[in-house]
């Protein structure tokens, strides 16, 4: 009996610790291998331990920049074997705000084939979604967690999908921000907005002239 109870402790110790197991875990924020919060350069050194390549990297506006790396760094519960996928990121604030699985299918019957296996794995470990939407061509499947929100989009027109998990406590500071704004309660600077951390003053190629990133 003593043996039957340390084998179950080992089975639910390692089950927790799968990158896949329920994010529900509040100890288990990096579902796709990349913790919430961590700043850009931590993410790019994960990436380069791993051997992945960085595909996409551009700043959105002054706030928000994205990563895009070709594959995934975790075992996923679908087999994307000869697959296109790639792991998005973005930072809010130069902090990581959501990671994401993108996919690039052939058509709609591959797109339907994925769709179907993710959705039927989500169910069986979050139930049923909150919410369903479809508009045009795209849809969205939403579940939610404390801290974690998982958004199941795709694209009839194009055959994609994007699996997207945006950490909750981010998402209320981005909003917040927006806020603040609106209100006027942080004093905007537009000279230090357009030329310090915009782009407004920078020629064509200065960038990359320059390897400024």
């Amino acid at each position: 009996m003593k043996y039957i109870k340390i084998s179950f402790l080992l089975l639910v110790s390692v089950a927790l610790c799968l990158p896949w197991s329920s994010f529900a875990q509040e100890s288990n924020l990096s579902p796709l291998g990349f913790e919430f919060g961590i700043d850009k350069k931590k993410a790019e050194k994960v990436i380069d331990s791993t051997g992945k390549r960085i595909v996409k990297d551009h700043k959105d506006h002054k706030e928000m920049q994205v990563l895009l790396m070709q594959g995934v760094i975790v075992d996923l519960p679908v087999d994307i074997s000869g697959r296109d996928v790639m792991t998005e990121l973005e930072f809010y604030d130069k902090k990581l705000l959501s990671t994401s699985l993108i996919f690039a299918s052939a058509d709609e019957a591959e797109k339907t084939q994925l769709e179907t296996e993710f959705d039927q794995y989500f169910i069986s470990q979050y139930g049923e979604p909150v919410e369903r939407d479809s508009m045009l061509h795209f849809t969205t499947a939403t579940w939610h967690t404390q801290d974690v929100m998982l958004v199941v989009h795709t694209n009839e027109k194009d055959h994609s999908i994007k699996i997207q998990y945006k950490y909750k406590p981010g998402l209320e500071d981005r909003f917040e921000d927006d806020m603040d704004y609106k209100r006027g309660t942080i004093k905007r600077d537009p000279a230090k907005e357009m030329f310090l951390e915009g782009d407004y003053s920078k020629p064509t190629g200065y960038d990359e002239r320059y390897n400024i990133k």
